[in-house]
């Protein structure tokens, strides 16, 4: 259920565990703050280090669109039937949506999905973010590869936005997961209580 929660809130301005919500038996405390140890799960932490560093390279792009909202009242993070009320299926995609004007996001909601249908808007072409070389015609709805670590996220042809390879990003963030680190070594260093 925590990755649910993750997906959710992972491509939007504020980019937050869950951390006061309720989400399976943690007692509506975040992972860390749980009262039993948590277990090292080095695929969370992966997916939780590629997503922070997407949030990171977004930065310029969510702070000019936070500006928009403040002064227009346009929200970030917008329903797809915001930008193209003419068209049917923008209204009946209700988790796919997007976040500015360029980059288009569909959360998943089911637990165990490997794959994702969504609808890609007319009027656009769409770039697949984990494959830059695939791009889409907009108007049609697609099934999109989802593995456990893999949002559908996809930007509006044209747009100046570049996410960067974002299978190496992943690669490399699971090989830095994979080896866990001694907590309480990096407790003593942060508080400079080695000597």
């Amino acid at each position: 259920m925590y990755y649910i929660r993750v997906n959710i809130h992972i491509i939007k301005p504020l980019f937050r565990s869950g951390s006061g919500m309720k989400f399976g038996p943690t007692e509506d405390r975040a992972p860390w703050s749980t009262r039993s140890d948590p277990s090292y799960d080095a695929e969370l932490i992966a997916i939780w280090r590629l997503y922070a560093k997407i949030h990171t390279r977004l930065a310029d792009y969510s702070y000019a669109y936070a500006v928009e909202a403040h002064e227009t009242g346009m929200p970030v993070a917008r329903p797809l039937f915001l930008h193209f009320p003419e068209q049917e299926e923008a209204w009946a995609d209700w988790q796919t949506y997007l976040y500015g004007n360029d980059i288009l996001v569909s959360a998943i909601w089911k637990k165990g999905k490997t794959t994702h249908r969504l609808y890609l808007p007319a009027g656009e072409k769409w770039q697949d973010a984990w494959n830059t070389e695939k791009t889409y015609e907009g108007g049609q709805w697609i099934e999109a590869d989802a593995p456990l670590y893999k949002i559908p996220v996809f930007i509006r042809e044209g747009s100046t936005i570049d996410l960067g390879d974002l299978k190496a990003l992943y690669q490399e963030s699971l090989d830095i997961a994979g080896k866990k680190p001694d907590l309480a070594k990096l407790e003593n260093q942060a508080f400079n209580k080695e000597k």
